[in-house]
């Protein structure tokens, strides 16, 4: 079956830093690169409907594609827009099901949903209503941003690079503990026993605390349970970033952190140079001139991060925590470094700090891969397929 003059319309709409649009942006030159036609549609433009009816009106279209979501509570009528029109909605999820449970459950039958991570998919399985196709596709990168005039590593000017915000995860905990006092003993004790668990799910944990608690597990279907859960991950995320940022600190680098946040923590720090936030585009730019580039997974068991693929398209090399898809796609000390948190590395970090040529082919290895494998262009091809699959066996 020929797609020759399909048309597949992407929702943009709004996220931290524009780094969804970019993603979006991504995307659509890789459909291009396929041979689709592509329309953008920006949710956050006061035209959105108007354009929206217009593509409906002139273009056949094959589906339709959003970033975690977005855009799938358009209905006509009462019915969802793409049951209506039978046409599917493609629903990429940048981070875990569990921060888009009212998106996803809205009812919408012709769905198809990706995750970044195959504990995912087993998530969705349990805890959300409907049938509608689930695939694991992990994050992309940017195959066109790159120069190919890079920096080497000896001739780049920060030794360590981070990116991201920091809040103080007591912020968090003090959602759950401010609760009835066994609310807040049960919710510390997922996040105690979660907090250096390697290889299993905060929802395994979670469960398994309750079976050790002799607690009804029929709540964790119930929305009080999923709001604390989500503040539990937060403060994982957030006192994790805070660990792995100050353990790096006591390197013999030049380490520089850009992100809001971390004032709070640091005053006058002698190895940490504090920036503030910048933007998606200026991060690439960053990593050019980055020797090696620090990356806190968020909690992910087995997926991937664009940060780290990013990372090795610019030609530095990723300097990440470790699970098992990354152990399974690269090789630690040829393709990236990973550490773990207890303990962390800090003599084997600082031994490829100072060998250059070991950490330059390191930096080649790593591109070399990301490209063949890595890029939101082998994720639209995926995603093609997909649509296909569902479009055959859902329709």
């Amino acid at each position: 079956m020929s797609h020759q003059n399909k048309t597949i319309v992407l929702y943009n709409g709004q996220s931290q830093y524009g780094v969804l649009r970019y993603f979006i942006q991504d995307l659509a030159a890789s459909f291009q690169q396929l041979g689709f036609e592509v329309k953008i549609i920006d949710l956050l433009a006061s035209s959105w409907i108007a354009e929206l009816e217009r593509v409906l009106k002139e273009k056949d279209v094959f589906f339709f594609f959003s970033m975690n979501a977005m855009g799938i509570d358009i209905k006509v009528g009462d019915q969802s827009l793409y049951d209506h029109l039978n046409i599917p909605l493609f629903a990429f999820l940048v981070d875990h099901p569990m921060y888009h449970i009212n998106r996803l459950n809205q009812g919408v039958k012709n769905l198809i949903v990706s995750t970044v991570d195959q504990t995912h998919l087993s998530f969705l399985r349990t805890f959300l209503n409907g049938v509608y196709s689930k695939v694991f596709i992990p994050h992309g990168s940017s195959y066109h941003e790159v120069s190919v005039s890079s920096k080497t590593i000896e001739e780049r000017k920060i030794d360590i690079l981070f990116v991201g915000t920091f809040t103080n995860p007591d912020h968090f905990r003090k959602q759950w503990t401010d609760c009835d006092k066994y609310i807040g003993k049960l919710f510390d004790a997922i996040m105690e026993k979660y907090l250096y668990t390697h290889n299993q799910t905060l929802i395994d944990i979670a469960e398994s605390v309750f079976v050790d608690y002799g607690i009804d597990q029929e709540y964790m279907h119930h929305v009080n349970f999923w709001s604390h859960l989500v503040n539990v991950d937060l403060y994982i995320r957030n006192r994790r970033r805070m660990e792995a940022v100050l353990e790096t600190a006591k390197l013999d680098a030049r380490f520089e952190v850009y992100g809001n946040g971390w004032e709070t923590l640091f005053t006058n720090h002698h190895s940490i140079k504090l920036n503030r936030a910048i933007g998606f585009g200026d991060v690439y730019e960053k990593m050019k001139d980055s020797k090696l580039v620090l990356n806190v997974l968020p909690n992910f068991v087995h997926g991937g991060h664009e940060r780290i693929f990013t990372t090795m398209l610019n030609g530095s090399v990723s300097l990440t925590d470790n699970n098992l898809f990354l152990e399974s796609e690269f090789k630690d000390g040829e393709d990236l470094l990973l550490y773990s948190f207890t303990p962390y590395p800090h003599a084997r970090i600082q031994s490829f700090l100072d060998n250059k040529v070991t950490l330059q082919k390191i930096a080649e290895n790593g591109r070399k891969k990301a490209m063949e494998k890595h890029t939101w262009l082998a994720r639209a091809e995926k995603i093609i397929e997909t649509v296909i699959y569902h479009k055959h066996f859902m329709a």
